[in-house]
């Protein structure tokens, strides 16, 4: 997708509490140099970053939305859907209980592809000894990626997943997910809206579709920096035909391969901002 003109919110980045390069504060921060005026810190599978970018947001003026990006799909299935939940009480019980769980399955996970990897010669020591030791992280692949990069066994971030850590791999292992349903439920049970995430990224979209349109939805995340202009036509007919709020976001990660440049240069503009606020008011969620 060309970049956008004027963009006042990004309602979906990753801080260094997933797999982002920079901290909650520092995102916040470099979102206010940019221009933004909202942004929506959506970490993989955990909230534990959303303290300090609130304590950013007071210092910079940026709005802070509280958000998760949850992985979701089905036993057996290549075939993920992420769950953006925005606007959430992080302290929910529900949902906190949901992301302990996550984390302890991540952190297995993680152990196991770096144990698969050093059976293949590479010299992961360190790594492990990272992971062992950080169990409160919530770990995964883009965090080996990036270590490999760093010692040299590949060339770039991308070839990690295609030599090592993709279905099929020596370092891959297959992820137990949750249920799209339940990660919804938990959602809603923190008070937050439920968006399917970045829907043009899914190569057998309409078969998923058909898995999942029953589902209690509330948005589609149709403004997304990948998406074509052709994409985001489909997806906002989609949103209309089926009552949704159309929301964006760049997915920004930090200054590195596809991510650089993203921030401030895809999302909402102040228009279709407010635009999904008062939809969100027609459909009885208060998010002003």
């Amino acid at each position: 997708m060309k970049k956008q003109q004027n963009i006042f919110a990004d309602l979906h980045t990753h801080s260094t509490a997933s797999d982002g390069l920079l901290t909650p504060a520092q995102l916040m921060e470099s979102a206010s140099e940019r221009g933004l005026a909202v942004v929506g810190i959506t970490d993989h599978d955990t909230v534990a970053g959303l303290a300090d970018a609130r304590a950013a947001a007071e210092r910079t003026g940026v709005r802070l939305v509280s958000g998760i990006e949850l992985s979701c799909g089905w036993k057996g299935r290549d075939t993920s859907v992420h769950v953006l939940g925005l606007y959430i009480d992080e302290n929910a019980p529900e949902l906190q209980q949901l992301l302990n769980e996550q984390r302890e399955l991540r952190y297995h996970r993680a152990l196991k592809m770096v144990k698969q990897l050093a059976v293949t010669g590479l010299d992961v020591a360190e790594l492990q000894q990272r992971f062992e030791h950080s169990p409160e992280k919530v770990l995964g692949r883009p965090h080996i990626a990036r270590y490999l990069q760093e010692r040299g066994y590949v060339k770039d971030f991308q070839s990690a997943f295609e030599r090592y850590l993709s279905r099929g791999k020596p370092g891959y292992v297959a992820k137990d997910h949750v249920l799209p349903e339940v990660g919804i439920n938990a959602i809603h049970a923190a008070g937050g809206i439920a968006v399917v995430a970045h829907p043009g990224l899914t190569s057998d979209w309409s078969e998923v579709w058909k898995c999942i349109s029953s589902l209690a939805w509330d948005g589609i995340e149709t403004y997304y920096s990948e998406h074509s202009p052709g994409d985001v036509k489909r997806f906002a007919e989609l949103a209309g035909q089926y009552n949704l709020v159309s929301t964006g976001g760049s997915d920004y990660h930090g200054e590195y391969g596809k991510h650089a440049n993203r921030l401030g240069n895809y999302g909402l503009t102040q228009e279709l901002y407010y635009d999904l606020v008062s939809k969100c008011a027609e459909k009885g969620i208060n998010i002003a």
